[in-house]
């Protein structure tokens, strides 16, 4: 299945992984990690102009997102309005 946002919509796959804990399969929750929200762009709608695919993106943490599966992963469409920095390495 391929998924293409419409518009200014971005499809993103979080950095990170959730986080178990060690050795077990008790996730830990998202309110008690430092979460970064840093997320890979995968695919974006035609009226996308900032970002590229496989852009690693800085977005807001108040947001409203769409949640869904990719490939077997989840991922998440958000509006390009709500990104608001590239991460580049040095």
């Amino acid at each position: 299945m391929k998924v293409k946002p419409l518009g200014s919509k971005v499809l993103m796959k979080d950095k990170e992984a959730p986080k178990f804990f060690k050795g077990t399969s008790i996730l830990i929750p998202e309110t008690t990690q430092n979460k970064e929200y840093l997320a890979y762009v995968v695919s974006m709608g035609k009226d996308v102009k900032n970002v590229n695919e496989g852009d690693l993106v800085k977005y807001a943490k108040h947001i409203h997102l769409i949640e869904m599966e990719h490939k077997g992963e989840n991922h998440f469409l958000i509006d390009e309005k709500d990104i608001h920095a590239i991460i580049e390495d040095d």
